[in-house]
């Protein structure tokens, strides 16, 4: 199996080494290439001879006929040997996959081994005998630890208070959130904003004079300088 991968190969008795699915598979790549190269030139051949023919007539034409089925024979040939080629070419490839799929299992089945080895040792380092105490153990310290910080969050000092005296004055609550309501209400002139003081239609005083912004009586011009 090892020659089909390209490792240390074993030479033939002539002294040359054997040769590898690798080597195959290139060997006959490279004569399909060539082979493909030789059909696309008698191709054009073919074409040309075809164009003269319509050209040509009486015997001119007969030899340019032979000659293109001459060549249009031999391209038969090429693509038969060609077609050949690829189905042999598809065997070597099934071989190599098959050859690396046998290869892949072999190292699977050496590192699982390997896996299995390295496991069966550490659990000879664990007892699942402890590993229960252990849990239950745990266990216990956590419910402990629960228990204590129960104690230690009661409330110390604190005097009973009645529960209905609680609920009379969280209700009174609500006649003072009223109450804050209605104040917020009623908002004075002068916390009007800008904006809606500029949207009131026309504002201006008893004496026709004209106000800014904020409703108040605009200054004059020349006061200002």
């Amino acid at each position: 199996m090892k020659r089909f991968f390209g490792t240390k190969q074993k030479k033939s008795a002539g002294g040359a080494p054997d040769p590898t699915l690798d080597d195959v598979s290139g060997n006959m790549d490279k004569r399909m290439t060539e082979l493909d190269t030789k059909i696309n030139r008698l191709e054009k051949q073919i074409l040309e001879i075809k164009k003269k023919m319509q050209r040509a007539k009486g015997a001119a034409k007969n030899a340019l006929k032979q000659k293109a089925l001459k060549l249009l024979k031999q391209k038969k040939q090429y693509e038969s040997q060609r077609d050949r080629m690829y189905g042999q070419q598809m065997n070597i490839d099934n071989t190599k996959y098959a050859t690396q799929s046998i290869q892949d299992n072999a190292n699977m089945v050496k590192a699982m081994k390997g896996a299995a080895t390295t496991l069966k040792q550490q659990m000879k380092d664990v007892n699942i005998d402890e590993v229960e105490d252990l849990q239950d153990e745990m266990m216990d310290l956590f419910d402990e630890t629960n228990e204590i910080n129960d104690i230690l969050g009661e409330a110390w000092g604190m005097d009973d208070v009645d529960e209905d005296e609680l609920e009379a004055e969280l209700d009174g609550l609500d006649d003072e959130l009223d109450d804050l309501d209605m104040a917020e209400d009623d908002v004075p002139s002068y916390m009007v904003s800008a904006n809606a003081a500029a949207n009131k239609t026309d504002l201006k005083n008893s004496d026709n004079a004209e106000v800014d912004e904020y409703g108040l009586p605009k200054v004059p011009d020349k006061l200002m300088n």
